[in-house]
């Protein structure tokens, strides 16, 4: 019986013993039959595969002894084959040969023959080849690539730590590994990828929870770039559901890492891809609302302002998708005095769009039982503090207007409780009519201050600033005397608009101490000269001209007229002799607290500190040794200041020193030689 001619008519696999000789392609419609494939390699047509490579698989096969040469010409062999068959379209009738001469299983003994604790040669790189060869081809079974597949993993994530290995052979035999994967996953139709996907996985997924910390980290990064590899090349495909949710968390966990960490280009690059993969989909990906709010909050802490970026990204769509569970994990799983739980909570409340949605979500989270008793709230109290979100209508406002509960707030250790509060009572501020209503909290206000954060600062500030608007000079000298106290370290906080807003207010307060409070009250305008001095050189203008106006109001406070002269007229030279002389006594003073600005990260800051350290110890009587040789040591550094007019004033200080310590020892000289003629 005629059959169809096949699909390369001019391939035929001849009887054993035939003549090896290349012949015509048939005519057009003309009828060939087929011969069985044979195990023998002398079936294969010569035209097809090179003699030398079947001869090297049968040699092989039939050695009793094989050495390392050996074993990889058969592998070689086997990728020369099986490239050769695909180039040419012989796949047909080839997974017969493979079978027949067992090259899984003998692929399969060359890997389990190498040393388990070593990896000294490049077998385990060409045998991953090989099995990707054989694949792409389909020259052995589904079955047989699984068992391949879970040798592969044993040997490799069983290695020891790459640390102890050569890392150059280490990589190439990872990214043979890549390869298998991708070339396993490629050469299947896209109605079959899923199943391969689930098979791999399924071999991968019992190394990530071995007790060994080295195979766990291996086969994760490895489930890593395999859910990478899919995301690129077949979007349709839903990789995160193929995993357990905690393998999802951790893939996410690490493609921040490799985002944020000291990695290569190539790694970070396809560190974005899984993170495309993972905002595109984040009911699968992002479930651990805890666990990935840790890491953003972990890693915004270090990063650069580029990198915090992409965290932030992460946090608005983590918000967006789970608000509840993320507003809550604020609350009860982040550190609650931490200026970065903050941040994050500012943006959280802050994002557009969804508004609405979120504050509903807070509301229903500050009402929590639980979560109130932590914070020593009731819940009926707590829901006022959702209202410092909405719009500040009079009904809001006179809802909000609740003293007893914002004071119970303003003693919280939770930052964004503490915030929500300041939020309010900045609201009920700014109106004439409620400000009266909570000005008796101006002292436990103040208190809030300790914690430090720009955030928090700031609305103090403004509250303060507001509420002592309204007061009149009686009511408000007491509080103005304990709120200057505060202020002073403020002046050189970190946050240019601190310290605008503290010396601002220092301003404000010593203008508003009445007269027989006066004498109080110059003891903290005296402590606050010096550092009004040298921000008038503050990198920031509108820092140094609060510093300039602060200091007239202090000299007016003072009664030194010529100090406020020189102030008016930004004589800083002028101001510097000023203070050195209208009080002699405060020399030593001035001194002392001179040095600190000596390590101040503004180079104008440090300048005017070595200047003014110069002048006043040309006013100073007491000139020890020891004092000398203490400043002496506070300018050193700055000899190899990064500004070079710091550099400069710093080395002829440091000279002038010098010349007075040799006087100084020749004076003591000249004394204890008196004394021995006496």
């Amino acid at each position: 019986m005629e059959r169809k001619p096949p699909r390369s008519p001019r391939v035929a696999w001849e009887k054993s013993g035939a003549p090896q000789e290349r012949r015509p392609p048939p005519e057009p419609y003309q009828v060939t039959e087929v011969q069985p494939l044979h195990a023998d390699a002398d079936w294969l047509h010569l035209c097809v595969v090179e003699e030398v490579v079947i001869d090297g698989i049968k040699a092989y096969i039939n050695s009793t002894e094989k050495d390392l040469v050996q074993k990889m010409q058969f592998l070689n062999c086997i990728i020369t084959l099986c490239s050769t068959a695909r180039n040419k379209g012989l796949t047909e009738g080839l997974d017969v040969f493979c079978h027949r001469n067992k090259l899984a299983e003998n692929v399969e003994v060359l890997m389990c023959e190498e040393p388990r604790e070593q990896l000294c040669t490049a077998l385990r790189y060409h045998t991953m080849n090989a099995i990707a060869a054989l694949s792409s081809v389909k020259a052995i079974s589904e079955d047989e690539i699984v068992h391949l597949l879970n040798i592969c993993f044993n040997v490799i994530f069983c290695l020891p730590p790459k640390e102890s290995l050569n890392i150059c052979l280490y990589n190439h035999t990872l990214h043979a590994m890549d390869n298998m994967l991708k070339v396993l996953l490629d050469s299947h139709p896209s109605s079959s990828i899923h199943n391969q996907l689930q098979s791999i996985l399924e071999v991968l997924l019992p190394f990530t929870v071995s007790q060994s910390k080295t195979v766990c980290e291996r086969a994760l990064n490895q489930m890593w770039k395999l859910s990478g590899f899919m995301t690129k090349s077949f979007w349709q495909q839903p990789v995160g559901k193929n995993l357990h949710p905690s393998q999802r968390t951790k893939i996410v966990l690490m493609t921040l890492e490799k985002i944020i960490g000291d990695y290569s280009f190539d790694e970070k690059k396809w560190a974005e891809t899984v993170l495309d993969m993972v905002l595109r989909d984040p009911g699968t990906w992002l479930i651990d609302v805890p666990e990935i709010l840790r890491s953003i909050h972990r890693n915004l802490e270090i990063n650069t302002t580029s990198l915090q970026q992409t965290l932030l990204s992460l946090l608005d769509v983590l918000t967006n998708r789970f608000p509840r569970d993320a507003l809550m994990s604020v609350l009860t799983d982040l550190p609650q005095s931490d200026s970065t739980t903050l941040d994050i909570w500012k943006r959280m409340l802050s994002l557009t769009g969804t508004s609405e949605r979120i504050l509903e979500e807070l509301r229903h989270v500050l009402q929590d039982p639980e979560l109130c008793g932590v914070f020593n709230i009731t819940t009926e109290d707590s829901g006022l503090l959702s209202l410092t979100m909405m719009h500040p209508t009079d009904e809001i406002l006179n809802k909000l207007c609740n003293p007893a509960l914002l004071q119970r707030c303003l003693k919280t250790e939770s930052l964004p409780i503490l915030w929500l509060a300041l939020r309010g009572l900045g609201l009920l501020s700014e109106r004439p009519e409620t400000a009266r209503e909570i000005w008796a909290l101006l002292p436990d206000i103040m208190e809030t201050l300790q914690f430090a954060n720009m955030h928090i600062v700031l609305k103090v500030l403004n509250i303060c600033r507001l509420l002592m608007s309204y007061l009149g000079k009686r009511e408000a000298s007491p509080i103005a005397l304990k709120l200057a106290q505060k202020l002073l370290p403020l002046f050189n906080h970190v946050s240019s608009e601190v310290r605008e807003c503290s010396i601002r207010l220092f301003k404000d307060v010593t203008e508003a101490a009445v007269w027989w409070k006066k004498g109080t009250m110059k003891k903290n305008v005296r402590r606050g000269l010096l550092p009004l001095l040298f921000h008038m050189s503050d990198e920031t203008p509108s820092v140094a001209q609060a510093s300039r106006e602060t200091l007239v109001a202090c000299a007016k406070c003072l009664k030194w007229k010529e100090l406020k002269h020189k102030a008016r007229e930004e004589n800083i030279v002028g101001i510097r002799k000023c203070l050195l002389q209208q009080d002699r006594s405060r020399v030593e003073g001035y001194l002392w607290q001179s040095l600190p600005y000596l390590k101040d990260s503004q180079a104008s800051l440090r300048s005017e500190a070595v200047k003014f350290i110069g002048l006043a110890l040309q006013h100073s009587w007491d000139q020890t040794e020891e004092k000398l040789n203490e400043i002496c040591s506070a300018l050193q550094p700055l000899e190899d200041d990064a500004d070079p007019a710091v550099c400069n004033l710093a080395r002829g200080t440091i000279l002038m020193l010098s010349r007075q310590r040799q006087q100084a020892s020749s004076a003591r000289s000249r004394l204890a030689a008196l004394w021995c003629w006496l």
